[in-house]
């Protein structure tokens, strides 16, 4: 029985050779298909997917859409970021190689400029280039050269490109509004009110900044009044290139009768340089002359005086995105000025804000003031140098 069995495989095993012999050289190849007898072999197969993997983690570039597929033309902007993923909504501005976009689902977002290919906007912008040159008009931004304009439409290297701001006769573009209030109210014991107010206001242009800061804190203890400063920041800078800006004019108004100053009034300007700039973090400084005048109230022998001299001014702001949703800014100013009008004054404050949704933030902010040789008032009392509170507030972002 075995050797029928042997006698069929090999006669088996000749008409196979005779069979392949009657095919043509070419095809005689197909003598590998014997090798799907060894079912290991398979395994090897299974290698291909490593390898179509090691190609697609390669293909990142080549993956994206090609530039020649826009967007549908409608009322929108449009940006495309180096990942190939667009994004519609409203463009606020792009300033020191950062864009901030306007999304319905995302909420503010902010970008570093690296990290956009394209832009895409039918809207009227209001676009600056490093050479000076302003225009405006709708924009086309490819990976090499920024389009303005419609029907002739002028074209600038990208890299010339300094900043875009929304421009046309939407004034209500160009700025941008963060309010904070606090109120506390206690009863039983001791009555007391304090309200705490921050505004922060801006307008920006492709080549210019203007910023208004307002900071209050009001404080009654059973009907005496335990607090009242108000102090008015308000700054106007011109960008001369990407990083570097002038001041001009800045000024300052502060009050605070606890420190027996009346009203003190400072003017002047100076120069900024961005430190950092990146999507999530920001740093920038400023320093120049001013002019300060200052009235204080009337002192132990009865007589208001006043005063005024020169000032060096200096500043910083700091800003980090520590998450999509948390914030920390940190902000001081301060005045080295002569020793009749306080010598050395400070203004510090930190806020820690976490938005709540788009709009509503919850902040809190801590806040030291400190002039180095306050006045003594007619009381006899010679006030502390410095001044820390805690506000707690909510925040909304216009």
């Amino acid at each position: 029985m075995h050797l029928l069995r042997l006698a069929l495989v090999c006669l088996f095993a000749q008409a196979c050779q005779s069979f392949c012999a009657s095919i043509p050289g070419t095809a005689t190849n197909y003598v590998l298909v014997t090798n799907v007898v060894v079912v290991t072999n398979y395994v090897v197969t299974t290698r291909i997917v490593l390898t179509t993997n090691a190609v697609a983690s390669g293909m990142t570039n080549s993956a994206l859409p090609d530039l020649s597929w826009i967007p549908p033309q409608d009322k929108y902007d449009w940006i495309q970021l180096n990942t190939g993923e667009w994004l519609k909504g409203r463009i606020k501005a792009m300033q020191e190689r950062q864009i901030e976009f306007f999304s319905e689902k995302l909420s503010d977002e902010t970008f570093d400029w690296k990290d956009i290919r394209q832009v895409i906007s039918p809207r009227t912008l209001d676009v600056l280039f490093v050479n000076g040159t302003k225009l405006s008009g709708p924009i086309k931004i490819t990976p090499d050269q920024v389009t303005v304009g419609g029907d002739t439409p002028t074209v600038f290297s990208r890299n010339q490109l300094q900043s875009l701001t929304p421009g046309g006769s939407r004034e209500r573009d160009y700025w941008a509004i963060d309010l904070s209030l606090g109120l506390t109210i206690q009863t039983g014991n001791t009555k007391a009110v304090q309200y705490n107010a921050q505004v922060d206001l801006q307008r920006r242009t492709p080549s210019t900044r203007l910023s208004l800061d307002y900071i209050g804190n009001i404080s009654r203890i059973n009907g005496v009044e335990s607090a009242n400063n108000h102090r008015i920041n308000s700054e106007f800078d011109f960008w001369l290139s990407q990083q570097f800006y002038i001041v001009l004019p800045s000024a300052e108004y502060y009050k605070d009768p606890f420190q027996n100053v009346n009203h003190r009034i400072t003017l002047g300007g100076g120069i900024g340089y961005d430190l950092i700039n990146r999507s999530y973090l920001e740093w920038n400084i400023n320093t120049g002359p001013a002019y300060q005048y200052a009235w204080f109230l009337p002192t132990q022998s009865g007589v208001a005086t006043q005063k005024g001299t020169l000032a060096l001014t200096f500043g910083s702001r700091f800003k980090w995105d520590v998450t999509s949703r948390i914030k920390w800014i940190l902000e001081y100013r301060g005045q080295y000025t002569s020793r009749e009008v306080g010598e050395t004054t400070h203004h510090g404050v930190s806020t820690l804000s976490v938005d709540l949704n788009k709009r509503l933030t919850l902040d809190v902010s801590g806040i030291w003031d400190r002039i180095s040789d306050p006045k003594i008032g007619a009381d006899g009392v010679e006030p502390k140098p410095d001044d820390f509170r805690i506000v707690l507030g909510f925040g909304i972002h216009l």
